[in-house]
């Protein structure tokens, strides 16, 4: 075993900690069990690496040689990142998507905080049916390899526990859109719009806290437009300079035929292709099985909201931070849908979306309990005639 492995499982585990204030048994071998499935899921993808295309081998192997160059923002800086770990310490494959994988846990670990702290908010006890979410395939399969993916789960995650109370965390806010910069420019910038729109948008704020949160916002948009110029070669405060970039991306995209690819396809179809594909009669092998039983989950979750949407409307015009997640989650599924053209990047890259995604539902839900538990009549507190209340009523 190698420093970088020995580091990374110190990470981990010590990533447990953050799990929650108040660190209980059950919690505890709920980490524990969740690290052990990141961890086996990061093995296995890198054991499905060495004989199956992946970005994670190219990223380590650097057939451009780009490890050598300047630093550089996004694939280059995956790339750089391993050529230091190797040539300085002598870093295997293993390693790099051990320590990888470790941004990826750090996050879930991030996300336990915010369901904690929303049902606190509500003032509901904690549902431990929640976790469930963090178990899906997905999220730790595309968050336990090297790439781009897990460093933004987890600046995503460490961005919405940020916004839970910015005041306090407002260093937490910074270093999440940094490394969201590094990685994946355009995504700290849609953070910054979904905290100026969430911000201006409700009525709950008042002006000075609005005001507040506009400059941080603001600022956070003037920083990262510039590092979203120089990653993508696209000035985003220009729409001709956005429209070309897309108009490119849709001709380069339509070229792809490959089996999954949708380069050719409506906005609509987009849409709906990015949210539920692969759902069953797509599926292509295991990994396309396990996919579709999630995305299953995923349209009775859509469903589930829609049925409801007049309360969820209510809570998202009540809340800064439901209206925060709901305006950052579909800033990015707007954006992905764009420039999406191939189920398997669909896949990938939605996995951004889901800590909003979680942070919404269980808002919602925790809500929805707060509701019945204030609509429940009041027990009646019987008395016998020894002035004991029966067992039934306590």
């Amino acid at each position: 075993m190698t420093p970088i492995s020995i580091a990374a499982f110190v990470i981990s585990f010590a990533a447990i900690g953050i799990a929650a204030s108040r660190l209980t048994i059950t919690r505890l071998m709920l980490s524990f069990l969740l690290l052990l499935v990141h961890l086996a899921t990061s093995i296995y993808y890198y054991t499905y690496s060495l004989s199956n295309p992946a970005d994670s081998t190219a990223y380590y192997y650097d057939p451009y040689y780009w490890g050598s160059q300047p630093w550089q923002l996004s694939t280059k800086l995956v790339t750089q990142l391993c050529y230091v770990l190797k040539v300085y310490f002598n870093a295997s494959l293993l390693d790099c998507f051990l320590l990888f994988q470790t941004f990826g846990f750090v996050g879930l670990m991030i996300l336990t905080r915010v369901f904690d702290e929303i049902e606190a908010n509500v003032g509901v006890p904690e549902r431990r049916g929640y976790w469930i979410l963090f178990f899906l395939p997905s999220v730790n399969f595309w968050t336990s390899a090297i790439g781009k993916d897990a460093p933004v789960f987890f600046a995503v995650c460490l961005c919405i526990w940020s916004m839970l109370n910015l005041r306090k965390r407002i260093l937490f806010f910074c270093i999440s859109l940094a490394v969201m910069v590094l990685f994946r420019a355009h995504v700290a910038l849609m953070a910054a719009v979904a905290v100026a729109g969430a911000s201006f948008l409700g009525n709950s704020v008042s002006f000075s806290r609005k005001a507040g949160f506009m400059v941080v916002a603001l600022l956070g948009i003037w920083l990262t437009s510039g590092a979203v110029e120089s990653s993508f070669g696209v000035d985003p405060t220009d729409p001709s300079s956005v429209t070309a970039y897309l108009d490119k991306q849709n001709a380069i995209f339509a070229m792809d035929s490959g089996n999954t690819s949708f380069g050719n396809a409506s906005y609509p179809l987009r849409v709906v292709s990015l949210l539920f594909r692969p759902l069953f009669f797509d599926a292509h092998g295991v990994l396309g099985i396990i996919a579709s039983f999630e995305n299953a989950a995923f349209v009775i979750a859509v469903l589930y909201l829609i049925s409801n949407w007049r309360d969820a409307m209510q809570l998202t015009r009540r809340v800064e931070f439901v209206r925060f997640v709901a305006i950052f989650g579909f800033i990015l599924l707007f954006a992905l849908t764009l420039v999406y053209y191939n189920v398997g990047l669909g896949l990938r890259e939605r996995t951004m979306a889901y800590p909003m995604v979680f942070a919404f539902l269980v808002s919602f839900w925790s809500a929805r309990r707060k509701q019945k538990l204030m609509s429940a009549p009041a027990p009646r507190l019987m008395v016998n005639a020894k002035g004991h209340r029966p067992l039934a009523e306590l």
